[in-house]
């Protein structure tokens, strides 16, 4: 049993076999920058069926701004983003004031059963627009994410923004170079990374942790992401 402060989870899934392997799937962590993909998602959803443009804009004023991750924070008035670029900074600079924006959108209510639609059990619980996630329910997100990315005309910036975050855990070396489709969250001593690998046989791969503000745990998620990566090489040379 892990104690609430130092705890992780972890969840594998081959997606041509189904064949998972799991730890603590159903443990709770606080999600932080990680649930930023599900409000992405809706409204990528909801511009393929036409009920808004990715061109309408929202104002974001000066009271708006948010500090911590983003760039958004440097702008020196109030200023019209696209939602479009909004979703983008969301995923790409994890930007905190897009995000916050995007939620406020759609509302909060909206998103939690946005997620409940798609199977989750957990979305957005908790008193702040982030929650409560595990991995269980994060591979909910990320298989309607990827169906999506495979489906719909927007899938490709999707995916181009998901592979290319200015910021992320895993090291490519640790997954033989493959794309990783994925978005972390970091908050506190909660520090995740999760997504797929777009390996020939592509994998889900969730790192859930909240390890202290140690050192190791950058260290601790390139580690497992490096023993899920070997088990399934292992599982596909069979």
């Amino acid at each position: 049993y892990l104690k609430q402060k130092e705890k992780v989870a972890y969840y594998y899934e081959d997606i041509n076999t189904g064949s998972t392997l799991s730890y603590n799937s159903d443990i709770l962590f606080y999600a932080a920058s990680s649930i930023k993909i599900l409000v992405c998602v809706m409204l990528l959803e909801k511009a393929e069926r036409k009920e808004l443009s990715l061109e309408d804009k929202i104002l974001v004023t000066m009271e708006d701004l948010k500090q911590d991750t983003g760039v958004i924070k440097y702008q020196r008035e109030d200023t019209y983003y696209s939602i479009k670029d909004l979703i983008r900074l969301t995923i790409t600079e994890s930007d905190n004031t897009a995000y916050i924006k995007l939620v406020n959108y759609v509302g909060k209510d909206n998103l939690e059963k946005y997620g409940k639609s798609l199977g989750a059990l957990h979305t957005m619980e908790g008193k702040d627009l982030f929650g409560l996630i595990n991995c269980d329910d994060m591979v909910v997100y990320w298989k309607k994410v990827r169906d999506f990315i495979n489906k719909s005309e927007y899938g490709k910036d999707f995916y181009n923004w998901l592979s290319n975050p200015s910021f992320f855990i895993v090291e490519p070396k640790n997954i033989d170079n493959n794309t990783f489709v994925k978005k972390y969250g970091s908050w506190d001593i909660a520090y995740h990374e999760a997504g797929y690998v777009d390996d020939e046989n592509p994998y889900y791969m969730i790192i859930l942790t909240q390890k202290f503000k140690c050192d190791d745990k950058e260290e601790f998620v390139n580690s497992t992401a490096k023993q899920l990566h070997k088990i399934h090489k292992f599982i596909n040379n069979k």
